[in-house]
């Protein structure tokens, strides 16, 4: 057999060759202060929307699927009577589907991006038993938007929607499925977005897993925290197949090397657009997103737009404390309230179940969210209590020049008028007196007959 054929993973599996090959830096946008502000804000997002720098969890994970395909890749290709034989009488093998699952935005699409460019490109393959090379794949990758049943799925990905299959069953198609999959030398197969399922019933998604399950591939399905508390209802017969493999991307604690690349990385993209202090951004874009990293892009957005309103060029500290209140961010803002309260307030019911991890995490990890939580919330008492200890000329004068915290200045209330001042009786009969006199008739009373 083919030694190269069997060892096409091996260069995939160092995790510095992993990291320089998924990074994208993007470059340094242009200036934009003769752009209008709302263009500029959009270009400002798609750099940032580019930007990948992954971390510890996502690096482990790439490596950790790019192993799982390795296996089955020289498991496949043993032999070259190994080969043949799995394809013209492939075995029904049924592996467990690894399920990576995190809150909305946290990245989970970008590293299976990652991973599908580690993956090996395709390579001729010649074996004696047929005519002509065979075009290897690495891996299969789909979008579970719009699927509505496991057999649309394989009419669509893996048999490429082939009209004399439509009039097959399902147990022929993955048999044909499985058949393919050895012959071209599938190794990993991802299902991607599988939230958006049509119907997003939890018995079409578990049909559709189970039917990617039964090629015999190793399997990732993405999916957000609302379609895994769908499953985790569902019998165990299925619950054992779908769950037994869950790898939890969860956001970077604050004080991790990752949080502080990835903002680092967001500064030297905005090229001078950005005038705040880098710790201080680390920790202010941190409470306002929760971690999330298409929350923090947006919150940059609309940052940018709030300096540009106000006459100026770049983001300062209280622009993101605006943009963290405007409508536009208002209701990613109340999730975010709801994430920091969750970590102070741990619950096993309730509301947001798409905001609740539905595996148990580790302690360690719930420690360190807790203790961010935490000393956030006591900072900001600790800014309200001095807020409130100002008059307002002090107030004033911390507002003008910086150091008041947007967040704990007090809201704008209708201002009380004065009560009206206490009179004696003599003056309220002097005031009645002088009212009288300035009234003139308007005409004369007419004489009674």
């Amino acid at each position: 057999m083919n030694v190269q054929v069997r060892a096409r993973f091996d260069d995939c599996l160092d995790l510095d060759q992993i990291r320089a090959r998924v990074t994208v830096r993007p470059q340094p946008l242009i200036e934009l202060s003769g752009i209008d502000p709302l263009i500029a804000a959009e270009l400002m997002e798609e750099s940032l929307k580019n930007i990948y720098v992954p971390n510890k969890f996502s690096l482990s994970f790439i490596k950790e699927m790019l192993g799982r395909a390795s296996l089955h890749n020289a498991d496949l290709f043993k032999s070259e009577t190994e080969y043949v034989s799995r394809v013209y009488n492939p075995p029904e093998v049924e592996k467990f589907p690894v399920c990576l699952t995190g809150l909305a935005g946290i990245g989970k699409s970008q590293t299976i991006a990652a991973l599908r460019k580690v993956c090996p490109p395709a390579m001729d393959f010649n074996c004696s038993h047929f005519e002509g090379a065979i075009e290897l794949i690495s891996h299969w990758y789909v979008s579970a938007r719009g699927k509505s049943s496991g057999k649309q799925l394989l009419l669509d990905v893996v048999l490429g929607d082939l009209e004399a299959g439509k009039k097959t069953n399902v147990a022929k198609l993955l048999v044909e499925s499985r058949r393919r999959a050895n012959l071209y030398g599938v190794s990993l197969a991802m299902l991607d977005e599988t939230q958006h399922i049509t119907g997003s019933g939890a018995s079409k998604v578990t049909d559709i897993l189970l039917t990617m399950a039964a090629i015999g591939l190793p399997v990732i399905f993405v999916s957000n925290y609302s379609l895994v508390h769908k499953l985790i209802r569902r019998n165990s017969e299925d619950k054992q197949r779908l769950l037994s493999e869950p790898r939890i991307m969860l956001p970077d604690h604050p004080e991790s090397q990752d949080w502080k690349d990835y903002v680092s990385e967001c500064i030297r993209v905005c090229n001078g657009q950005i005038q705040v202090e880098t710790n201080d951004l680390i920790i202010e874009l941190y409470r306002s997103t929760f971690g999330i990293k298409r929350l923090a892009v947006q919150l940059l957005k609309l940052a940018y737009i709030e300096c540009r309103s106000a006459g100026r060029e770049s983001i300062k500290l209280a622009d993101i404390n605006k943009a963290y209140k405007s409508s536009a961010y208002s209701s990613n803002s109340k999730e975010v309230e709801e994430l920091n309260l969750q970590s102070l307030q741990p619950r096993t019911t309730g509301i947001h179940l798409d905001l609740r991890c539905p595996f148990d995490l580790p302690i360690d990890r719930n420690s360190n969210v807790l203790n961010f939580a935490r000393e956030d919330r006591d900072n900001r008492v600790n800014a309200a209590v001095f807020d409130s200890s100002l008059n307002e000329k002090e107030r004033m004068a911390m507002k003008h020049i910086g150091l008041l915290p947007g967040d704990v200045a007090r809201s704008s209330k209708q201002v009380r008028r004065p009560p009206v001042p206490k009179v004696s009786d003599e003056e309220m009969t002097k005031s009645f007196l002088e009212i009288v006199d300035s009234l003139k008739p308007t005409s004369k009373p007419n004489k009674p007959r």
